[in-house]
């Protein structure tokens, strides 16, 4: 049977991974199941991102949080050059180095208790007395009770909600049924959540028996494990997603060229 390739997302940063999914004699299978919205702090950036006072860093775990921050830039933007900026990985650090800044990121990223770790460490070194965290209204504690833990205060903006969509991914129950092969990617723990919705409970138990997920970055996999998935594929952290997700189609059953 033709092998299933879903794509919880629709970005064109996945175009190439798509293209060796057909390549690779796979169904493809791609919806968007959560949109993004400005969250309710994004007028606090507008308006004061370039007054945040010494001893206060940014610190951020996802990309998105990153592009609202980039939209909200001052204009004088050397008034941001004295702050401190942390991101989880490099893919949610982009954004800011696009624009010219260089915000740090741990040697090996590996989720948001480790950045917190990573934050820590260099307290003394950036100054540092206070984090504010840039996040969405789905986001984990692991970087605030992390960084709490170690004794730095922390403030929190929302700057970006996500609400889910009505995706179509009615084929499943029927590749289900058959045994077809089926192989997911998975973007956020959010993702996650908003694609199981989707499914009834005997679907959504047979797919986290029988498909085979990737995950783009730890927190997800954790999620994917902690929801019983059997199959997460090995997440390396030192490897762009879309790499990484090639050698897994490559090395799934299924696949063909």
């Amino acid at each position: 049977m033709t092998p299933l390739f879903l794509v919880t997302r629709r970005d064109p940063a996945d175009d190439a991974l798509v293209d060796e999914a057909y390549a690779s004699g796979f169904i493809v299978v791609r919806e968007a199941l959560l949109a993004t919205e400005p969250g309710p702090d994004v007028r606090w950036l507008d308006e004061r991102l370039g007054e945040i006072p010494e001893g206060t860093g940014l610190a951020w775990t996802s990309r998105r949080a990153a592009e609202a921050l980039v939209q909200a830039l001052p204009r004088d933007r050397a008034k941001l050059a004295r702050v401190p900026m942390y991101a989880v990985g490099e893919e949610s650090a982009e954004p800011l180095r696009s624009a010219g800044f260089s915000p740090l990121v741990p040697a090996e990223p590996l989720g948001a208790a480790v950045l917190a770790q990573f934050i820590a460490s260099r307290a003394s070194q950036d100054r540092l007395r206070r984090v504010v965290i840039l996040h969405g209204n789905r986001s984990l504690p692991d970087l605030s009770d992390g960084l709490r833990a170690r004794g730095i205060e922390v403030e929190f903006l929302e700057v970006y909600r996500t609400r889910f969509l009505n995706a179509d991914f009615g084929g499943i129950d029927v590749a289900l049924e058959e045994g077809t092969g089926i192989i997911a990617a998975f973007f956020s723990p959010s993702g996650v959540e908003a694609f199981e919705r989707l499914l009834s409970p005997k679907s959504c138990a047979r797919f986290r028996k029988r498909a085979a997920a990737i995950a783009r970055g730890l927190v997800t996999a954790a999620a994917l494990h902690r929801r019983g998935y059997r199959n997460v594929l090995g997440f390396e952290p030192g490897a762009p997603f879309s790499r990484y997700a090639q050698r897994a189609l490559e090395a799934t059953s299924g696949g063909r060229r």
